[in-house]
């Protein structure tokens, strides 16, 4: 059982992020695109209605067997049309494995796509990966900045620990021992959720609707 004290202290998740979008009920519809066979979506059907898409047909028929989602698309983002709009979608550990180019339509897309909300979640920075578990798809090709997506509107968080002392898959930098203790210390003291220049990830969200006019014309001079 988790320590409790260490929960109440633990900084926020990209799960967290998502939870706090669906608490303000105003996100009926998702989509994970690159959902693979798991998704934070899960734990909020089914008051919240949520697709899976992926390009890998293999990811598709495991997640449908596990009940991932409600619904199912297999497709390329970047090259098949989606017709539909979602309140939220969602990019969990997917941008960082396309090249920057294509990562940019990626957002170009996607926006496209919500209605309401994006959320997504990267690694800070260029992390190098290769084709772990014989999958080439595994491999980082790009790294994303914080001022990248503030640029686009989005609010930008920090999260899974600090980059000074985790390193390749998030795990320790360094080779000794209490390395990973260490960073949870660490994340505390910096405050990584609001101040992602010292996470390791970044949550970068944004509501694709803007701001709202607060003065009519008839506010101008």
């Amino acid at each position: 059982m988790a320590n409790p004290l260490r929960q109440l202290l633990r900084p926020k998740s990209a799960a967290d992020y998502t939870a706090q979008l669906v608490a303000d009920e105003e996100i009926k519809t998702a989509l994970d695109i690159g959902c693979g066979t798991n998704s934070h979506l899960s734990r909020f059907r089914p008051g919240v209605e949520t697709t899976g898409l992926d390009a890998h047909a293999d990811a598709i028929d495991l997640a449908r067997e596990r009940s991932v989602h409600d619904h199912y698309i297999q497709a390329n983002i970047l090259e098949d049309e989606i017709d539909e709009q979602f309140d939220l979608v969602t990019l969990y550990g997917l941008i960082e494995h396309l090249p920057k180019t294509d990562g940019l339509r990626l957002l170009d897309r996607v926006e496209k796509l919500s209605r309401k909300y994006i959320l997504l979640e990267t690694p800070h920075g260029f992390v190098p990966q290769g084709p772990e578990f014989g999958n080439e798809f595994q491999r980082h090709h790009s790294g994303w900045f914080i001022h990248e997506f503030e640029g686009r509107g989005y609010t930008v968080h920090g999260t899974t620990g600090t980059r000074h002392l985790r390193g390749y898959m998030a795990g320790p930098r360094f080779n000794f021992p209490g390395c990973l203790l260490c960073d949870e210390l660490l994340t505390l003291l910096l405050r990584i959720n609001c101040k992602p220049k010292h996470a390791f990830n970044l949550v970068a969200i944004k509501d694709v609707r803007g701001v709202p006019a607060r003065h009519g014309k008839e506010a101008q001079p």
